[in-house]
């Protein structure tokens, strides 16, 4: 269980770093791949979480004071 937290915190962290270079690049391109890259990352990290969620109801602990909650961004066009 803590294998998969350590994961769903990586993929996190790694969603969120990808999500940061989009809004620093000047380049249209490497901005519209690292939005595509972190979004891709912050739903399997949703998945992923679902299933965290999952296990830890079926071994009878909770960590919902860990979980962070989706915000959602402005449409983009």
């Amino acid at each position: 269980m803590a294998d998969l937290r350590e994961k769903l915190d990586k993929l996190r962290a790694d969603a969120a770093d990808l999500a940061l270079m989009s809004r620093r690049t000047s380049d249209p391109q490497k901005r519209a791949l690292f939005e595509r890259l972190a979004d891709e990352l912050a739903i399997e990290a949703l998945e992923l979480e679902q299933v965290v969620k999952l296990q830890s109801r079926r071994s009878g602990h909770s960590d919902m004071d860990k979980v962070v909650p989706l915000q959602a961004r402005p449409d983009r066009r």
